[in-house]
């Protein structure tokens, strides 16, 4: 107990929070009510350019702000252990949990 009420009175103001996109040309991301770009960091093999009014969530990494990522609101009805993906325009690939491929909905 001790501990966390030590580490809870020497934390840092946090330095996560999320906003909405403003603007985003792929490289860096233009957050709303903000002056200074985003960096945008996603896994390793997938892009990603977050649309205008997304919420966005954003660290702080030194004087660096990166945006990790847009809150989910897919309409896949994934179950537990599934992935998807999806653009703006309806285009979508799902991976479902007993080896099918969904892509636009329909197996592959």
């Amino acid at each position: 107990m001790w501990i966390s009420e030590s580490i809870a009175e020497n934390a840092q103001t946090s330095d996560a929070f999320t906003a909405e996109t403003a603007f985003s040309d792929g490289k860096t991301v233009r957050l709303s009510g903000m002056q200074s770009s985003c960096v945008s960091f996603l896994p390793y093999g997938i892009e990603s350019v977050p649309p205008k009014g997304e919420t966005t969530a954003v660290i702080k990494a030194g004087r660096t702000l990166c945006s990790i990522g847009c809150k989910s609101g897919g309409d896949l009805e994934l179950e537990p252990g599934e992935i998807g993906l999806f653009s703006k325009g309806g285009a979508s690939i799902v991976l479902k949990n007993d080896g099918r491929v969904l892509i636009n909905g329909e197996e592959m």
